[in-house]
Parts: C-alpha cells; structure tokens; sequence
C-alpha cells in the first residue's frame, strides 16, 4: 500500500536469469509495461531498475494514482514461464480532525497538534 503521489517500488529476485529478460506486465489490461531495460509504455511514470549483476528487478510506478492499483506481474521469458505477483494498493491520504471543532485559548499559551 503506497499513498497517492509517493513512488511505489515493486521488486523481484531472479536468479540464474542466464540470457533470458524480466518483463512487469500490468494485469488488469496484460499491458507489457518494460522488458529488461526497455519501457514499452508512453506513460512516463512507469520504469524498470536493475544494478547489473544484481538478481533484483523493480517496477518503479512515478507519482502513481489510485486508477494505478491492481495487479502487476514480474515475468521470466522461460517455456513454461515463470512469473511472480505483486499488488499495488494505492490510496488517497485523509486528514481528520478529531474533537471539538474550536478551541479557545489565550495567547501565549500552548497547544498541542497530533497528525495520524
């Protein structure tokens, strides 16, 4: 669960990936979002990472919207393929404010503030 606006990584270990390519597909339309290093998407919020040498592959969703939730999948260009799901939760921050909705107080005074 990531909040509306932050960065939301989604990672994968893969090992013994030889020559084959790790490919995040977007589930709900199977919209291949990037294979290897290579985005397939105009939407520029969507990308792949990986440190050469390492096995971990991560879909980096940019300022993702709630219309960005569902479920994504790391995928092995193998027969039978291999793949991993993931599922992203994006949700809009609320703020509330709990108690009596004035205050009176006199100046100089303290106040105390508690954001959850």
């Amino acid at each position: 669960t990531t909040p509306e606006g932050i960065p939301a990584n989604l990672t994968c270990g893969v090992r013994l990936l030889a020559d084959r390519k790790v490919s995040w597909i977007r589930r709900k339309d199977l919209h291949v979002l990037t294979t290897g290093d290579f985005t397939y998407t105009t939407a520029n919020k969507f990308r792949a990472l990986h440190l050469p040498g390492s096995p971990y592959w991560t879909l980096q969703v940019d300022r993702p919207t709630v219309s960005d939730s569902g479920i994504y999948e790391c995928q092995v260009s193998t027969q039978p393929k291999i793949f991993r799901r993931f599922t992203l939760n994006v949700v809009v921050p609320s703020a509330a404010i709990t108690g009596t909705r004035e205050m009176f107080m006199k100046a100089g005074s303290d106040i105390n503030i508690t954001c959850t």
